[in-house]
């Protein structure tokens, strides 16, 4: 009997022994050994100002080197379509670390030079693009080993398909993207602050329309507030081919706005500076219901177009 219980001993000993034998032959296998190619999606903008994506094929290996791969394709661009590269040249990629499925990539310095609207395509581009491999949920970016700050202070802290962009629903094909510079109110509720946000871009939609529904949808970043009631419906809007944009709004518009001088002017103005950064649009004319109407709230004149300021206190002076 104790020969017995030994023989078993021995058996399960070499059968436990064996399965991690093979455990670890996997896991090695699978860092270092596994040359095989997966399909994964880059992120360009194209030469239209468009974000869009393309599959390729990368070969297997390991985390860092996958990520590393990504991010010199976005550098390099593609010679197809006008793709230019989301990355700059000059932007040096100091590390790239991977803990669980978090991807951290640290740049140097010359990341706080970019413009707002490049460090958007930038940022955008290699979030969607590396959360695209199959390892990767979010990814992190520091410069000079400091979590990235928005223009308020706000570290970005872990950045994913959800948080990055409104719509997480994409299509590697077919989906375009837009840059839009939004414009809300600030923290004290004195003045205007932009936003600079990527979109997804509905072709058969006049982009006034996504304009107004990204200002209706409220800010996403920290510190800046919405500047139209969320009841607000879009009726209409349309620009004429001498730039006049005919804004139509639901009479929520008016009764659900809190009132008072300063907080109409945030929200007329909010409209208007963003309407304006279209090419087509250079001045806004409001609509109620279809209608014209003499004032909004009682305080400001409504009855003609207006155009953009370059802050509230000037929007006030006229």
């Amino acid at each position: 009997m104790t020969k017995l219980k030994k023989i078993i001993s021995i058996f399960f000993i070499a059968v436990m022994g064996l399965l991690i034998l093979i455990s670890v032959g996997l896991f090695v296998k699978n860092q270092f050994f596994d040359n095989g190619d997966r399909t994964t999606e880059l992120y360009y903008m194209s030469a239209n100002g468009k974000m869009k994506a393309t599959e390729i094929e990368i070969e297997t290996g390991k985390r860092e080197d996958m990520i590393q791969v990504v991010l010199g394709d976005l550098r390099g661009g593609v010679k197809t379509d006008g793709i230019k590269p989301t990355i700059p040249e000059n932007l040096e990629i100091l590390s790239v670390k991977t803990v669980e499925s978090v991807a951290t990539i640290d740049f140097n310095s010359a990341y706080y030079g970019l413009s707002n609207v490049d460090e958007v395509i930038c940022r955008t581009s290699i979030v969607w693009s590396l959360t695209s491999l199959d390892f990767v949920d979010s990814v992190m970016i520091t410069v000079a080993g400091v979590p990235l700050q928005s223009n308020n202070g706000e570290e970005y802290g872990e950045m994913n398909r959800q948080n990055v962009l409104i719509d997480p629903i994409v299509s590697a094909t077919t989906t375009e993207y837009a840059i839009l510079k939004l414009y809300f109110s600030n923290a004290d509720a004195t003045d205007l602050i932009v936003e600079d946000r990527v979109v997804e871009v509905n072709t058969n939609q006049p982009r006034e329309k996504t304009v107004l529904e990204q200002l209706i949808a409220g800010p996403k970043e920290k510190g800046n507030y919405e500047t139209i009631p969320v009841e607000t419906k879009i009726m209409d809007v349309t620009t004429t081919s001498d730039g006049v944009c005919y804004v139509n709004l639901s009479q929520e518009f008016v009764t659900k706005h809190n009132g008072g001088s300063t907080g109409e002017l945030l929200t007329i103005y909010s409209i208007v500076n963003s309407l304006s950064e279209l090419e087509n649009v250079k001045k806004v004319q409001f609509l109620i219901e279809g209608e014209k109407v003499e004032a909004f709230k009682g305080h400001i004149d409504f009855s003609t177009p207006f155009v953009a300021v370059k802050s509230l206190k000037a929007a006030a002076e006229d």
